[in-house]
């Protein structure tokens, strides 16, 4: 009752009702109206500015019907994985398929409050602004899980540079519409659906979308085979994938995965014991596996080829196409030792070339230094590998491989005379090794099964080709494009079975692949010595038309 209020608020209320006389409107009527119009006003412009920076936000029907990017595989007839293609590497598996533990590890380092916030932590906002603009120190986390969703969906379908934006009106605009899509995501989806859906779509680092695929690159697993350390490892890569990166900064690696146990123990998900055993347990990694050009580049290269030119190659990059090949792997492997010694053999009966160059003795060392690191790193499962000339006699050559010394005898370079095409090579070998070294040349060499004897070599200029087909079925089992994959690409082979005369076998090229969708409950066994093969998800449905 106005008897009742307060003096001040009592006089504000009899000034605002109060009668103004004939003809003249109540004071708070006159107030309202103009603030009815700008609160409307308001609204509208709110409402305009929703639709602004909702426009062209991923439909939830995207993350309902979860078909992201992921890996198109090439398998040999043999069922053995010959070639990867992708944008994005991901393999997506179910959500029950994913360890406890790694759910936990993740929500125990990047987000504790997940089930009991509605997308959106105030708290963790007003800490990360702090931090940021107070303290100026580096932000460890303002997003939820639901926000990181949302930024990896966002990043999935309108690319990486658009999530990266974080000065100015576009990096606020960024935020906003990250904060739309969050409240979508948490409107549909209960907690669990949202959780899967950032376990397959977090990027993890080289080349890894997903825990699954970070679980094959890093450990060659499958993700429920991790173990509790490796888990940790894996939860803690989202923050910063480059910087944390266990090949790049295995001690910041390190550091990060014992951060990750002591949330877990701090949030009672493991005991001591088995925070310390994890802690205590040595990282190891596995370098990510050239599978392309390690296995049968040419074969794989060709059928990349025919599949760009039959469906686009976007399709192949991102739809997870399931090819198999006719290619028999232990004949592709055969073909190519022989093609390669066939290769070599004809090379050296053309005569020796002379070295790759010539050092003076004053840069030896330099040589030395810079091989041995080579021969540490990139080059240690080389074959055939660089060596310095330090003297040369008539029946042998003391060379340096790096830090080693070693020796060429006449008879691992009997091959090495001059080129003349006008002499036979069985019957002008070299007697002496003076006329063909000399101090301070750089040779190829290849090791012998003695240890420290060495063979010389010298990089073919010669190609050749191989194909082998059955000839029952005309299926191509075997197929090689030259020496050196990244010289000749394979055009070589492909060239000269199509280029017979149309009434002669094998006019044409023969069949050497089939496509067919994958199969949510049956995988290929895992290639020897290879990343081990995965069942896909039945929620990543991938699409493949035949030929």
């Amino acid at each position: 009752m106005p008897n009742e209020l307060p003096p001040l608020r009592s006089r504000i209320y009899a000034r605002l009702v109060a009668d103004r006389g004939p003809g003249k409107k109540k004071l708070w009527v006159l107030i309202a109206i103009p603030l009815g119009v700008l609160g409307g006003l308001a609204v509208l412009a709110l409402f305009g500015l929703y639709i602004w920076l909702a426009r062209g936000l991923p439909s939830i029907d995207w993350a309902r019907y979860y078909r992201p990017p992921i890996v198109t595989t090439i398998w040999s007839g043999d069922e053995q994985l010959i070639g990867e293609f992708y944008d994005e590497r991901r393999v997506v598996v179910p959500y029950g398929r994913i360890p406890k533990r790694l759910k936990q590890a993740v929500i125990a380092s990047e987000d504790a409050g997940f089930f009991e916030h509605g997308g959106l932590s105030f708290t963790g906002l007003l800490r990360a602004l702090f931090q940021t603009y107070v303290l100026h120190r580096r932000v460890v986390g303002g997003s939820t899980l639901s926000q990181q969703t949302a930024k990896a969906i966002m990043a999935s379908v309108e690319g990486e540079q658009s999530v990266h934006v974080r000065s100015g009106w576009a990096g606020v605009r960024r935020k906003a519409r990250e904060f739309i899509l969050t409240r979508r995501l948490e409107n549909n989806f209960d907690k669990e659906h949202i959780l899967w859906l950032y376990l397959n779509e977090v990027y993890l680092g080289h080349h890894s979308y997903g825990v699954q695929a970070a679980a094959e690159n890093y450990f060659r697993k499958n993700v429920w085979e991790l173990s509790l350390p490796e888990i940790a490892l894996i939860a803690g890569l989202p923050q910063a994938p480059s910087q944390f990166s266990p090949f790049a900064h295995p001690e910041k690696a390190k550091a990060r995965r014992a951060y990750v146990l002591r949330r877990m123990f701090e949030e009672g998900m493991i005991t001591a014991q088995e925070r310390k055993e994890a802690e205590d347990a040595p990282i190891q990694v596995y370098p990510v596996q050239d599978i392309f050009r390690e296995t049968a580049p040419y074969v794989t290269e060709h059928i990349r080829r025919d599949l760009v030119a039959r469906y686009g190659n976007d399709r192949l990059l991102n739809e997870g196409l399931k090819v198999y090949a006719t290619v028999d792997l232990e004949r592709e492997h055969d073909a190519v030792a022989a093609t390669i010694k066939g290769v070599i053999e004809a090379d050296k009966r053309q005569g020796f070339r002379g070295p790759l160059l010539q050092l003076k003795k004053k840069d030896w060392e330099d040589f030395i230094k810079k091989e041995q690191a080579f021969l540490e790193n990139e080059g240690k499962h080389d074959e055939v590998i660089a060596a310095l000339v330090t003297s040369v006699e008539k029946e042998s050559a003391k060379i340096r491989v790096g830090d080693q010394e070693g020796v060429v005898p006449l008879e691992q370079a009997a091959w090495a005379r001059k080129p003349n095409p006008e002499l036979n090579s069985e019957y002008t070998k070299i007697t002496t090794l003076r006329p063909v070294l000399s101090a301070g040349d750089v040779v190829l060499v290849r090791a012998t099964e003695t240890k420290g004897v060495w063979a010389l070599e010298q990089d073919p200029k010669l190609q050749g080709a191989l194909i082998s087909t059955d000839p029952n079925s005309g299926y191509v089992v075997a197929m090689i494009g030259g020496y050196d994959f990244e010289k000749s690409r394979g055009r070589r082979s492909s060239r000269s079975s199509t280029a017979r005369p149309s009434n002669s076998a094998g006019s044409t090229l023969p069949p050497s692949c089939w496509m067919r969708p994958s199969s949510p409950t049956t995988t290929p066994p895992a290639a020897a010595g290879s990343r081990r093969t995965t069942r896909r998800s039945s929620g990543a449905r991938s699409r493949c038309v035949r030929p």
